[in-house]
């Protein structure tokens, strides 16, 4: 099936389908279908399953992505990015599905139906950890051929504003991404302000979303198909395409020219034979888990887990803990919303600073800021927006300690201004630190197979943090305020020792 849909689209893609720009965002299309469903059921998990049902399955989903991630590196080298992307989507379907057949014949008191959807949190763990590291050597990919083919660029005469991609392409990503959000909060503001429970109607529109996204996965191309948006290449398309597997030792580049068999004819050359580089790991299982392991105990890796552990830490309190006090169930809706507007706003602005190689040249007169000073600046103000979300949910904590109750705020009281402003906080400071990490391991690692390795240690350390989160939700075991206080403290040392990390630059 896989090979079919590789023919069709090396013969009939136009030529600005095949930019690494597009192709991103075909990615990030992937991820909009699929998380416009997923998060929206995570945001309200505790409404519509209930607490103790809630938990259960998120931990589930939580707890097999974390096992299974020093395992999806191996698995997406080896079977490549789109084929397990297309498996990993599928799993998301299970928990959607498992859901379904709660609604429909079983129930809060029924306890094979509770433990359907246990498990079908834990399959959903299980292809996230598949989803997200494929993803992530996948845009590593286009972002390294981007950078070859601005080069080639360059060689023509054609200027470029900019070294480096990963940055931009992230921004671009995580952007379209984070629509999704967008439509799950209006879609949930909207049903959930004519019906306050969830059913089975809301969770078949989130399986179509979630096929969809399956479906989207198959549009994307190769890094080795790309090319320039100027470039003249074009492919004979009464030829078959040929599959040439790529045997990579672990330091060798990503970028393959398909373009070095091309036959020119005046001002437009032609490449008679398509060529699609699959580039798949020919390594033993054995040896790929020993590269995964061993990229783990590096000193570079040692310095950033914490603040990859963080991203994932912060969020169960922010989202759950603190989202669900402080706000009407309708307000949540449009709270999603505003936390994911922001997190739109900082990829754009985030991906393009960190790739900006001239932005100096306004900052000190006739100077450019080096890598290591955009990194320092791009943390420095990640410390200061990350901070003011955190303080102002600490005041309403207080208040709420000396009220004895929180107080709920609702989308038509002047109230809500300022836990709003938390929000818009932190969904701008997660974009600026997620695309950060990113453009770090792309500036570090220069084969796909290390690109998954690292990216799979990073949704590791990401989803632990989010486990542990979550598990500390009840306050039975955690106070709200101590909740914060931890999150915090974690913040401080992560980024602290992130600090470290810019002297490799």
């Amino acid at each position: 099936m896989f090979a079919r849909i590789d023919n069709f689209l090396v013969t009939h893609s136009p030529a600005w389908y095949r930019t690494p720009s597009v192709q991103t965002a075909t990615l990030g299309v992937v991820f909009f279908w699929v998380f416009a469903a997923y998060t929206t059921i995570q945001f309200y998990a505790a409404s519509t399953y209930g607490p103790d049902l809630a938990a259960d399955s998120v931990s589930a989903v939580y707890f097999c992505f974390t096992a299974t991630c020093l395992i999806a590196p191996s698995v997406t080298n080896k079977f490549g990015c789109r084929v397990t992307m297309f498996f990993g989507v599928l799993a998301y379907a299970s928990l959607v599905l498992n859901s379904l057949i709660y609604f429909l014949y079983g129930g809060e008191d029924v306890r094979w139906a509770r433990r359907m959807v246990v498990v079908g949190g834990g399959i959903l763990g299980c292809g996230a950890s598949l989803l997200w590291t494929s993803q992530g050597r996948l845009i590593l990919q286009y972002a390294s051929k981007a950078e070859e083919l601005r080069i080639l660029d360059e060689i023509d005469g054609v200027p470029s504003k900019s070294k480096t991609q990963t940055g931009r392409l992230m921004g671009l990503f995580w952007s379209i991404f984070q629509c999704s959000a967008l439509v799950g909060g209006g879609v949930s503001f909207i049903y959930f302000n004519k019906k306050p429970d969830g059913s089975a109607a809301l969770y078949c529109l989130f399986l179509v979303f979630i096929l969809i996204g399956a479906l989207f996965t198959q549009f994307l191309l190769p890094p080795s198909m790309l090319k320039s948006s100027g470039s003249t290449v074009s492919f004979d398309r009464t030829k078959t395409p040929t599959y040439l597997p790529l045997d990579l030792s672990e330091q060798t580049p990503l970028y393959c020219n398909v373009d070095s068999g091309a036959q020119y004819t005046g001002e437009e050359s032609q490449v008679s034979i398509p060529v699609v580089m699959t580039d798949l790991s020919h390594q033993t299982w054995c040896e790929e888990a020993h590269g995964t392991f061993y990229l783990f105990f590096t000193k570079r890796m040692g310095c950033l887990l914490l603040l990859f552990f963080y991203t994932g830490f912060n969020q169960p309190y922010q989202q759950a803990t603190f989202g669900n006090r402080f706000f009407t169930r309708r307000t949540i809706g449009a709270e999603l919303i505003i936390f994911h507007l922001m997190e739109i706003l900082g990829a754009i602005v985030i991906g393009r600073f960190l790739d900006d190689d001239k932005s100096g040249e306004s900052y000190p007169p006739g100077k450019s800021l080096s890598k290591k000073t955009r990194a320092k600046l791009c943390l420095g103000s990640f410390i200061v927006i990350n901070s003011a979300g955190n303080i102002l949910a600490a005041i309403q904590e207080y208040n709420a300690i000396h009220a004895l109750a929180p107080t709920v705020h609702d989308i038509l009281s002047l109230s809500v201004v300022p836990p709003s402003m938390a929000f818009a906080c932190w969904g701008f400071a997660d974009a600026q630190i997620q695309v950060y990490c990113y453009w770090l391991l792309g500036g570090f690692y220069n084969s796909g197979h290390d690109h998954a390795r690292a990216v799979g240690l990073y949704k590791l350390a990401q989803s632990l943090g989010t486990s542990i989160g979550f598990f500390l939700i009840p306050v039975s075991r955690l106070g709200e305020l101590s909740q914060l206080l931890c999150s915090s403290l974690v913040f401080v040392v992560g980024t602290g020792l992130s600090f470290h990390i810019t002297l490799w630059l």
